[in-house]
């Protein structure tokens, strides 16, 4: 087993019960490492560890060790591990800079001196901005220590910033919290998930959390009503009689308008609303009641959810025309033409099902189809890969020259190259799927060596909403590497290694929770997900998947694809 995803078993009962209705504490003791006690802390409640600070005449490797397990003691701003370091160490120390998440024992070692290093068997870290990423299996982490004596004593005087846990302790530590930024026609809401500390006072650093701006891989994707200078007025976010408190400074308000406050006290809203024990937002400024008006004519509501739909779009086996399909019943597409004489593959669709994308059989065309009398081409290439429709009914594929292409579906013949981080590498992009509201893209990449992986990246438009380039990347750890993705939600992907002969394993990945496999199926050419059902083809059939099970489907069309 990967140690990416024994580290997903531990944290799994993280997610099946409520956050933070209750306080609790638990001494820590025994050896470095050795989390037995913890394995199954209930998520009820907010844990507060109590570590033990410097024992009297502990040797370097002692401090070393009991620093690490120290920095359990989160309360007082990690007080009891700044018992360990020199007086300069614990004033410059940032425990927040990042979380290294680690299974065994720490391995301490001299260097030679007062100075030492540490290695951790990783199986993820955590950035400052609440961000995990899984390791590679196998993965380990060194970091380097440096003691000197203080009053006979060793303390600790240089060292990394953040901690280090093992998997229960930070099972026990964080739970996830999802923001929510726009999209930049402020008509959708995108997720961005996040671990966070779970102490009392979580709503202040989610309001922060969403105040600092979006993660990495949104940069440049999404926006926010905020503007960077926004800041708290006070560092607490209270909440009374189910309503979340948060008070800004004066200057968070400068110059916004009545529509910026609106999307603002949304934001918000959609951030805290989640929270346990939370229902209403109250905005203040400095204390005083923000009264806001009826919302403008321009505000729109956001779309958190972005649903699919209960249709696919798929290939008649004995016609070759494009079908409909819902619910076991196969139907004509309304107004849209005969294209049988293009053989065509991988047909995709957007969302008002007015509009279809598909490759023809040589995949070296891309057409679109609607209820216009005939199809027509938008783009060219070389073995086409499946295409992807976006909301704004943007067409992406991909060329053999690992050439990323977006094509409008109107008859302008526009065609724009996508700027893309795996440009001039020996890498060769297998799939992609852009997310159901427009904003990211998933991606699995295969290398030279055959390896592949699965990566998120921000989807930058322009202006006038032209895509022009992914930007940074998120890589997603899967158990088998895939050669296939498909969007299941708006913060989970489907994944797996499509193949005629071989057992395919479907892997759901997402930020915040273990992923879940799904029952193998031998020979699975293709699969496609939409409105929470999962259907699975091989050659001879479909299969839908009810509950860990998969269906026969014998009358449905082949090359099923759910909108986008």
């Amino acid at each position: 087993m990967s140690l990416a995803r024994l580290f997903r078993l531990l944290i799994a009962g993280l997610f099946t019960s409520a956050i933070i209705v209750g306080c609790a504490s638990i001494p820590q003791s025994g050896q470095i490492g050795e989390s037995d006690q913890q394995a199954n802390v209930d998520q009820n409640v907010a844990y507060t560890f109590n570590p033990a600070g410097p024992a009297q005449d502990a040797t370097q490797t002692s401090v070393i060790n009991r620093f690490i397990l120290a920095a359990t003691g989160i309360q007082g701003d990690f007080s009891t591990a700044r018992e360990f370091l020199t007086e300069d160490a614990a004033e410059t120390w940032d425990p927040s800079a990042q979380t290294t998440i680690y299974t065994g024992k720490p391995i301490v070692d001299s260097n030679g001196g007062d100075q030492y290093s540490v290695e951790l068997s990783s199986v993820g870290s955590l950035d400052q901005a609440g961000v995990l990423e899984l390791a590679d299996g196998g993965e380990t982490q060194n970091f380097d220590f440096s003691l000197v004596q203080v009053n006979g004593q060793w303390r600790i005087d240089e060292l990394p910033d953040g901690i280090s846990l093992d998997s229960a302790q930070f099972r026990a530590l964080f739970n996830t919290q999802t923001l929510y930024f726009y999209d930049p026609t402020y008509t959708y809401a995108v997720p961005d998930v996040r671990w966070m500390l779970n102490t009392s006072d979580q709503t202040a650093a989610i309001v922060q959390a969403l105040l600092d701006g979006p993660a990495n891989y949104l940069d440049g994707a999404v926006v926010s009503a905020f503007e960077q200078d926004a800041e708290l007025f006070r560092d607490i976010v209270p909440v009374s009689t189910s309503t979340a408190q948060v008070d800004l400074t004066d200057e968070t308000f400068a110059d916004t308008s009545e529509l910026t406050r609106h999307r603002m006290q949304q934001q918000l809203e959609l951030a805290l609303e989640r929270y346990p024990g939370v229902s209403d937002v109250s905005m203040t400024r400095e204390r005083s009641v923000i009264d806001l008006d009826e919302a403008p004519d321009e505000f729109t509501p956001a779309d958190s959810t972005v649903t699919t739909g209960n249709t696919q779009v798929g290939i008649h086996p004995e016609t070759q025309q494009l079908v409909a399909y819902e619910a076991n019943s196969t139907t004509t597409m309304d107004g849209f033409p005969n294209v049988a004489n293009l053989e065509p593959a991988d047909p995709t669709m957007n969302r008002q099902r007015d509009t279809a994308a598909f490759v023809n059989a040589d995949r070296d065309t891309l057409y679109a189809a609607n209820d216009a009398t005939q199809s027509y081409e938008i783009a060219t290439g070389t073995d086409l890969i499946a295409p992807s429709m976006d909301v704004h009914d943007w067409v992406f594929s991909v060329t053999d020259s690992n050439t990323i292409i977006a094509a409008k579906t109107t008859r302008t013949g526009q065609v724009l190259e996508i700027t893309h981080p795996w440009a001039g590498q020996d890498a060769e992009i297998t799939s992609l799927r852009i997310s159901p509201e427009g904003t990211r893209a998933a991606v699995v990449v295969k290398r030279e060596d055959k390896s592949a992986e699965l990566y998120l990246a921000g989807l930058i438009r322009d202006e006038q909403g032209q895509p022009q380039a992914l930007g940074n990347t998120f890589k997603l750890q899967a158990d088998e590497p895939p050669n296939t993705v498909e969007w299941y939600s708006t913060a989970e992907v489907l994944a797996g290694r499509v193949s005629d002969r071989e057992r395919v394993e479907l892997e759901l990945l997402g930020f915040s929770g273990p992923s879940v496999n799904f029952k193998p199926m031998l020979g699975m050419v293709s699969f496609s997900t939409g409105a929470g059902n999962v259907y699975a083809e091989t050659e001879d059939n479909a299969y839908l998947r009810v509950g860990n099970n998969w269906r026969a489907q014998p009358e449905a069309p082949t090359e099923l694809s759910y909108p986008g």
